[in-house]
């Protein structure tokens, strides 16, 4: 019998737009954690955002994991002379292929590491990939699940992030790259987070929202594309959406 959902993506896979050749992003994927973490038209999307989104607010990334993205959103705003700040998050929790883990159980086909050890090792990766490849332009970012980041954000908190910097939370958000946990309840929260914070012609973009996955981002796909306060503007195959209303 026929997989139609694998087949929705592979025609996906094969239909992607990419960016012209930049020698910079192919080196990011060999410099950075993540390489197989980031679909190839992902950059794509990213700067499609990042050169059309509204002056002035800021970029939001939930979910950094070793830095991959991170280091690529702050190439891509430089590169569209673009100054406004990225503020991410990131719980570095090890989720594998099991339900629940603790800090002392190994990670699925080892015998030797712990899911601590390597959520350490990830978020090492991350500070030292963004030191070594953004140290003058780095972004803002915190040691918390995206839930606690937006408990701050909207009380206006002075926090301090990874790098020493004390900084305001609270702004306007004029892009959000949404890449935490993929489950659906979590997809959905975090988008009902960043609406509240988003300007008007502000972007989203949903990874692993290609259609035919089983991520409950991509199920969510079916109500973003229903919300009147929102229009579809590109699927690359993940989605891009901005805020109409």
């Amino acid at each position: 019998m026929l997989d139609i959902q694998k087949i929705k993506r592979i025609i996906a896979h094969l239909r992607v737009k990419k960016l012209p050749q930049d020698i910079y992003i192919e080196q990011l994927r060999s410099l950075v954690t993540g390489e197989g973490m980031l679909h190839a038209g992902t950059p794509y999307l990213i700067n499609h955002a990042i050169k059309n989104m509204p002056v002035g607010g800021t970029v939001i990334e939930i979910g950094s994991y070793g830095g991959l993205s991170t280091n690529l959103i702050l190439y891509l705003l430089k590169k569209n002379n673009r100054d406004e700040k990225l503020f991410n998050c990131d719980p570095w929790i090890y989720g594998g292929q099991k339900e629940s883990y603790t800090d002392t159980s190994n990670i699925d086909g080892s015998d030797d590491i712990t899911c601590a050890d390597f959520s350490k090792y990830v978020k090492e990766s991350f500070i030292r990939s963004t030191k070594f490849l953004n140290s003058n332009n780095l972004p803002h970012s915190f040691h918390l699940t995206s839930d606690d980041f937006f408990e701050k954000y909207k009380q206006n908190l002075n926090e301090k992030d990874l790098f020493g910097t004390e900084v305001q939370l609270g702004e306007p958000i004029s892009f959000a790259y949404i890449d935490g946990n993929h489950a659906y309840d979590f997809a959905k929260r975090d988008f009902e987070n960043v609406d509240k914070f988003l300007k008007k012609s502000g972007f989203i973009l949903f990874d692993d929202s290609v259609d035919g996955s089983y991520f409950g981002s991509a199920k969510f796909m079916k109500e973003m594309k229903k919300n009147p306060n929102y229009k579809f503007i590109l699927k690359n195959p993940n989605y891009l959406f901005q805020k109409i209303v």
